[in-house]
């Protein structure tokens, strides 16, 4: 059972965790927790395994020929405790419903600003009508993209800026909302400017949001993580 420790509840567990593809391992051994509202830090040199960590968590590397996985990680969200690492397929839209997740580069799906956020919503949430407009205007104003894009919803999603389209997809993301967020160097392509509006709005996030975060840079680390967690070696430690 996942409990609370000296840092807050534990709202995730790695237990043991062996990630790898074909023949080749590239996580062994993770035992690592999660603590809710913080911003988890996963750093280390390129291709040791962050993103397959990250991707661990909702089940995304499953999506990859010769996957596997041993050992058992553990969350604990409103339906209850999951083991998520023995959910059957079926189970897999609802957790990366509440197991959401940003890319490096920004994802945008075909259409228009406001499609982009509905679109899921009826899709996955099969919310329809005002009550989705409504969730739309919200989580546009969290990301701070509302005064920028409220006059202009039916345009082009692409007629954004690098910085306004990843903002759009991080509200894609939040409309469905869910309790962890996975982000894959959410900043990479990013301009210093941009760069610092998602992370101001990721220091916001504590507290509401449980966090798990990709990053390469040192100081972005120092600057927003409660906790982090340096992979090398096929370790986590």
């Amino acid at each position: 059972m996942l409990d609370k420790a000296g840092d807050g509840e534990i709202i995730g567990l790695f237990q043991d965790v062996d990630i790898g593809f074909a023949d080749k391992a590239v996580l062994k051994g993770v035992n690592l927790q999660l603590h809710k509202g913080q911003l988890h830090m996963l750093t280390g040199a390129s291709g040791c395994g962050k993103t397959t960590l990250l991707r661990a968590l909702n089940r995304l590397n499953d999506c990859f020929d010769k996957h596997y996985m041993h050992g058992h990680i553990r969350l604990k969200l409103t339906e209850g405790e999951l083991n998520i690492s023995q959910l059957t397929h079926q189970y897999l839209p609802l957790l990366r419903r509440k197991v959401g997740m940003v890319f490096q580069t920004p994802n945008l799906l075909p259409g228009s600003i406001i499609e982009n956020l509905l679109l899921p919503l009826k899709v996955v949430a099969g919310l329809k009508s005002t009550p989705a407009i409504e969730r739309c205007e919200k989580v546009l104003q969290q990301v701070r993209l509302w005064d920028e894009v409220k006059d202009r919803l039916n345009g082009d999603a692409y007629s954004l800026s690098g910085g306004q389209q990843q903002r759009l997809c991080l509200a894609r993301t939040l409309v469905l909302e869910p309790e962890l967020l996975l982000l894959d160097e959410p900043t990479a392509s990013l301009d210093p400017l941009n760069t610092q509006v998602i992370e101001e709005l990721l220091e916001s996030f504590k507290g509401q949001y449980t966090m798990v975060m990709v990053s390469h840079c040192p100081e972005q680390t120092q600057r927003l993580a409660n906790k982090v967690f340096k992979l090398e070696y096929q370790q986590v430690y």
